[in-house]
């Protein structure tokens, strides 16, 4: 039987499989903490989750508890039987069929230092089976206060005896009232199977020993033993708000079993909301509970689409809340859903309201006239239009730290296809290099880097090399570069300023470089497909959008091994401007140019045989050395020099200036582009990340 301890170190592999990056913090796994920004982070010394406003504290089986076997969560702690969490996760992480994995390897060394192990298997054993016994009477509780709670607003509550229905009939009144007041029915009541408790005290939190006062609910059931209790006072304390809706049973997804036919159907956060839609009469509902429950709500998907593969054509109207945690998870179910095939759509069902039932209840015909106009168009592309102008009044340019470039582009980067081309020892990589930095160390932006022609540790040298330069403060002694980096013992060969200088630049990319995600196709090329499908995937598994670079254009592997390299290329340039126009995200390709262009002064041209990047491209910057094309100028020369006089020059600028020139200067030595006009290293925030002397990378969100 494999070693706990040794298992709880795989808690960063099982947070990657279900979509969580454990370098990031992210939403709290708790469900009963509705976390609207990111407050959970992995603590890798500890192996455990943390989350720092709930102070949920969680090691790998209390997270495989929650989310592969639905536990109840107490005061922030999972309740479970230990050994069902346990096997699940040495089914997820121990070897079948031979396989070595990390675990198993590390797993005989334990066997040495454990010799009570049986025992204590056994005594776990016992003290799992008495958890299971007290969650399967949990379950019992709560299927029984849902049948009670529903009989009182239940049209069989005629049937009672008199003298409970006279007991009850308060109890009656206050439900029905509150229902009245969020503009539900008896009906929808009755057909959900709704529940009033007068008292409700959580049997979760009384079975542990705890003694909340009681408050009136509506019970929402969302399975045989689960169910939401939403607290019905008009005015809910302050110190209370928390707990206004309180989850008990496993998590499940209300009314999920609409997915069953194939119709319209609208994915909403909250289960008032979709009862709300659900009293119009129109289309079905699901309340997906928190934004946290995507997840879970993808898998029930995936389990319908895999019982009816020929069969299975729901259309989703996603619809949830208009807030940045809600946007972040629609962004990122649309994109899990388009991978499966599932059509969906992004829609607006509570314009000028805060949500669906404040919509129903302050003007039901006119909500109920909206839903009925999105099933019948739900692309409804005036008012995507529309939706789009409005949100982009608050879309920033993202800056590329290039002062004179960003004048230029109107502030930096918007959503489309950039194009940069130029011919060899211009610099092109080490410049968007150099700018993906910028977006992520201080836009804090996530880039995606998918470099062809250098590997990761070539990339990520050249960024290192240009901040020793940055952090030099204009003694080029200090600075280093990649080749003496790659060299290695430091502490040997440098002075005490040029290792204090580099262990601070080692530092300061440490604190930015999970901010940038670089694929190494130096090895094993990707086509645009392949790209395009990694986008795809990391929108769907962090709801965030990223800058696209492509490195570069030309050795992308080709869509058709039949086709031309010009109609290869072509297809590539056309991929890439329907994932920067899908996401609404900048991609920046770089173009190498063709012979006839060396010598001579950019322009579009030069992109001629770059496929149609000169057509399809929003924006098109060329790189030239300054002075190229004049009769005294030596390309010899101009490639010697320690600083190289660069021009960029705006070719096209399909919203903005065309033909504008920026002067750069660029030492390839320490891999630096500066604006002439710009000498200034940019503020850089407090650094986290430390490196010590043995070469430990300590991250932030690592130390005690």
């Amino acid at each position: 039987m494999q070693n706990d301890e040794i298992l709880k170190r795989e808690l960063p592999d099982y947070l990657s499989k279900i979509g969580v990056n454990p370098k990031k913090n992210f939403n709290c796994l708790n469900p009963n903490h509705d976390d609207k920004s990111p407050s959970m982070a992995y603590d890798s010394k500890r192996e455990k989750v943390h989350c720092f406003s709930c102070e949920a504290d969680w090691d790998l089986f209390d997270v495989i508890a929650v989310e592969e076997l639905g536990a109840p969560v107490v005061d922030n702690r999972p309740q479970y039987d230990f050994k069902a969490a346990k096997k699940v996760a040495q089914q997820l992480f121990t070897g079948s069929k031979g396989t070595d994995t990390r675990s198993d390897r590390r797993e005989g060394a334990s066997k040495r230092v454990l010799p009570n192990k049986r025992i204590i298997n056994q005594r776990g054993d016992k003290m799992a089976e008495k958890g299971s016994q007290g969650q399967i009477k949990l379950n019992r509780i709560n299927e029984e206060l849902i049948k009670r709670a529903s009989l009182i607003l239940s049209n069989n509550f005629d049937t009672l005896s008199e003298a409970d229905k006279r007991r009850l009939e308060p109890f009656r009144e206050r439900g029905m009232e509150y229902l009245q007041k969020r503009g539900l029915t008896a009906e929808i009541a009755q057909r959900f199977g709704l529940g009033y408790v007068d008292g409700w005290v959580s049997p979760t939190a009384k079975a542990h020993g705890a003694n909340p006062q009681p408050t009136p609910r509506l019970i929402i059931p969302t399975g045989r033993s689960s169910y939401i209790a939403r607290d019905t006072r008009a005015n809910i304390p302050e110190n209370e708000q928390k707990y206004r809706k309180m989850k008990e049973g496993p998590v499940r997804i209300f009314n999920g079993e609409a997915l069953k036919e194939n119709q319209p159907i609208f994915i909403v956060e909250g289960e008032i909301d979709a009862l709300s839609i659900l009293k119009t009469g129109l289309a079905p509902a699901i309340g997906l509970g928190s934004v946290a429950n995507v997840r879970k709500f993808v898998g029930l998907v995936k389990s319908y689409q895999k019982q009816r593969p020929d069969n299975f054509y729901p259309t989703l109207l996603l619809a949830l809340d208009n807030d940045p945690a809600g946007q972040k998870a629609k962004t990122a179910l649309k994109a899990q859903l388009d991978q499966l095939g599932v059509t969906s759509y992004e829609v607006q069902i509570a314009r000028g309201y805060k949500d669906a039932n404040e919509a129903l209840v302050a003007d039901e015909n006119g909500f109920a006239e909206g839903l009925y106009q999105t099933i019948k168009d739900p692309a409804n592309r005036m008012q995507a239009l529309l939706d789009y102008i409005n949100e982009s009044e608050d879309v920033k340019p993202i800056a590329t730290g290039l002062p004179g470039l960003d004048d230029v582009l109107g502030g930096g980067l918007y959503e489309g296809l950039y194009g940069i081309g130029a011919v060899s020892s211009l610099g092109k990589t080490t410049l968007v290099l150099q700018i993906a930095d910028h977006i992520a160390q201080l836009e804090g932006k996530p880039v995606l880097y998918f470099a062809l022609e250098m590997s990761w540790q070539e990339l990520m040298i050249k960024s290192i090399s240009r901040i020793t330069y940055e952090n030099s403060n204009g003694d080029d002694t200090l600075a280093q570069t990649t080749r003496s980096l790659l060299r290695g013992r430091w502490k040997d060969r440098y002075n005490k300023k040029q290792y204090t200088n580099v262990m601070k630049s080692f530092a300061e990319y440490g604190d930015f470089h999970d901010r940038i995600e670089i694929h190494d196709g130096s090895e094993k090329r990707p086509t645009v497909a392949d790209i395009a499908k990694v986008v795809d995937s990391y929108v769907g598994r962090t709801g965030e959008k990223p800058v696209v670079v492509v490195d570069y254009l030309q050795i992308l592997k080709p869509m058709s091994e039949k086709a031309t390299d010009k109609a290869n290329v072509t297809t590539s340039v056309n991929m890439l401007k329907k994932v920067a126009t899908h996401y609404h995200i900048p991609v920046i390709a770089i173009s190498s140019f063709n012979r006839s262009s060396y010598g001579n002064r950019v322009s579009m041209e030069a992109f001629k045989e770059s496929g149609e990047i000169e057509y399809s491209s929003d924006v098109l910057i060329g790189l030239q050395f300054k002075g190229v094309g004049d009769n005294d100028f030596d390309e010899n020369e101009a490639k010697e020099a320690e600083i190289r006089q660069i021009e960029a020059v705006i070719l096209k600028n399909r919203n903005g200036v065309t033909g504008k020139t920026i002067e750069l200067a660029y030492n390839p030595m320490f891999n630096k582009f500066l604006d002439i006009n710009d000498t200034v290293k940019p503020a850089v925030k407090d650094v986290e990340t430390t490196v010590d002397d043995h070469g430990r990378v300590s991250l932030p969100g690592e130390k005690q």
